[in-house]
């Protein structure tokens, strides 16, 4: 028995651009209706899946759009296996080479080269890094300018106070004095330029450190000795000049927790909307150890106020891990 169906000449063209185009049979039956009423039929809404450029950063994860910005420019990339691993602490060394990809640095104080430090050797991989994160006041070393600890964890307060000091978010010294720079004459304040970019051992971004055989390297090179919990904690010098104690505790419950030579710039860098707290962002944790995913929230946020990157969409759901300005009192 055969049986025949007989379809008008309009339903069977609709069926072969229908399902070429992709439509399905409820989506034909629209499209000929609204043909027939002489309507213009509605186009469906397309469904898109943002890739993840890293295979442990997921789309919901929450610092996902802060990581994938910076990915697109090219200012972090990821280890060898191709994973970011954003939960893990990044160190001083990373840390300085995130800022050489992030920033245009420009000279404020002067060191002849970054491996002028004690632990940093002149081989090191991040020396160009080192030199232009202390040359631009990023990051400030230890121990009277002997060493910069360049494989130790950073804690949220340092990272804070870093991008706060080398965006001149509070007042800073333009250079290192004579002393500091050993017999150097320290440059004036209007005499700042450009740092000359010179190119790292491994030049990729951000991880570059995370070639296989670097890997090899630090795990046998003698590393820096650290200040154990019975030995005092090395004196860093501070490049923020003084100011008054401004009150904190209107943006984190746990203000009493900073550092006191952080509240500047961590205040500076708030206000600026630079911080970024997961999972709530009226916790700073500014002693914790800083992740790989928060740096990259943050770097992001600084090239914000920067006016280098765009903001994040309105509907973004990171955006609430943003630390915004306190509401005002009602009266």
């Amino acid at each position: 028995m055969v049986f025949s169906l007989k379809w008008p000449l309009a339903i069977l063209s609709s069926i072969v651009l229908g399902v070429t185009a992709g439509l399905t049979i409820p989506d034909l039956w629209k499209v000929e209706t609204a043909s027939a009423q002489g309507q213009q039929p509605q186009k469906q809404p397309q469904q898109t899946q943002q890739k993840s450029s890293f295979p442990d950063v997921q789309p919901n994860y929450w610092a996902s759009p802060f990581i994938e910005g910076l990915a697109q420019e090219d200012i972090v990339a990821g280890y060898p296996d191709g994973t970011f691993r954003p939960n893990q602490n990044i160190e001083r060394e990373e840390f300085a080479a995130l800022i050489r990809q992030a920033f245009e640095v420009t000279e404020k104080r002067q060191i002849s080269s970054g491996s002028e430090f004690n632990d940093v050797p002149e081989n090191h991989w991040a020396v160009p890094a080192i030199e232009e994160a202390y040359q631009g006041g990023f990051m400030n070393a230890f121990s009277n300018n002997k060493l910069f600890y360049p494989q130790r964890e950073m804690t949220r307060a340092e990272a804070i106070t870093s991008l706060a000091q080398g965006l001149q978010l509070v007042k800073v010294r333009p250079a290192a004095t004579a002393a500091q720079a050993g017999d150097r004459t320290s440059p004036s304040s209007e005499g700042k330029r450009p740092v000359a970019k010179r190119q790292l051992a491994f030049p990729v971004a951000f991880t570059a450190m995370m070639q296989p055989l670097l890997l090899i390297q630090r795990a046998n090179a003698q590393p820096p000795s650290q200040p154990g919990p019975s030995v005092e904690e090395p004196t860093q010098q501070s490049f923020v000049t003084k100011q008054p104690t401004p009150d904190l505790t209107a943006y984190y419950t746990d203000a009493d927790r900073i550092p006191s030579e952080a509240t500047d710039p961590i205040l500076a860098a708030t206000q600026a909307n630079i911080v970024v707290n997961h999972p709530d962002p009226s916790v700073l944790n500014p002693t914790d150890f800083l992740s790989r995913g928060s740096a990259a929230a943050m770097i992001y946020q600084s090239l914000v106020h920067a006016g280098r990157m765009e903001p994040l969409p309105d509907n973004s759901a990171a955006n609430q891990y943003i630390v915004e300005p306190p509401a005002p009192k009602q009266p």
